[in-house]
């Protein structure tokens, strides 16, 4: 899956000292460089098993860390510790600058027409893979029927990350985004982004009539997509 995850709970910038304290933030970066047993910390962070014990068990219970017990070469089978995909989650990444620069160059060799025919199909695959079954519009008889198919493409939009609520106003309802996942690819290829993957998402469900009112990609704190009922 394309879409980056950015963490809610813990913002990236922040380290994982100042998130987890001293301890759990060097625990957390030991066992990015390789799996540790209750022995390798302990000696690692000079501390005792059982202080080290500690640690553990609330990192594992917020789900950072998992174990196993893996057979030495000799006596019984040693407890050892390693991230888990969360914990992996708390160290930077750099998908988006990665993605930008991938991007540049298929439009340096191919074209933006190039580029937006990709994107295109990157947005009808989204739509697939997380909207409801058959969320088309132009499906719907009726202005209830309309309202729970936008229903649903909301409901789909929250499951890839957007925030999204549902405005119903008179004779026109508005769906709003309150979050931009692809906000920081966004603000060097908005053309793109927002113009060419963005808007094919919401083609997709909602067909070509509709109007775009705000969009993160002109300074707004929302992206409000705008049709009649």
């Amino acid at each position: 899956m394309l879409v980056v995850k950015m963490l809610e709970e813990y913002p990236a910038d922040r380290s994982l000292t100042e998130l987890f304290g001293h301890v759990k933030g060097r625990v957390l970066e030991e066992l990015s460089y390789s799996s540790k047993s209750m022995d390798d910390l302990s000696d690692i962070l000079g501390i005792n098993k059982n202080a080290v014990k500690e640690h553990m068990d609330s990192l594992i219970a917020k789900g950072y860390v998992k174990y196993d017990f893996r057979h030495a070469q000799a006596g019984r089978p040693k407890k050892v510790f390693d991230l888990t995909e969360k914990g992996m989650d708390l160290f930077p990444k750099r998908y988006a600058a990665l993605a930008s620069l991938l991007m540049n160059e298929i439009r340096g060799e191919l074209g933006d027409e190039a580029l937006n025919r990709l994107l295109a199909g990157v947005a009808d695959k989204l739509v697939k893979n997380y909207a409801v079954n058959d969320v088309k519009l132009d499906d719907a008889s009726g202005e209830e029927s309309r309202l729970d198919k936008l229903r649903m493409f909301v409901e789909s939009l929250n499951k890839m990350g957007y925030s999204a609520r549902l405005i119903v106003e008179g004779g026109s309802a508005k769906i709003v985004r309150y979050n931009c996942i692809f906000y920081d690819l966004a603000k060097e290829n908005a053309g793109a982004i927002c113009g060419s993957l963005g808007m094919n998402i919401v083609k997709g469900v909602v067909g070509e009539d509709f109007k775009i009112k705000e969009k993160f990609s002109t300074g707004d704190r929302k992206c409000v997509v705008e049709l009649k009922l």
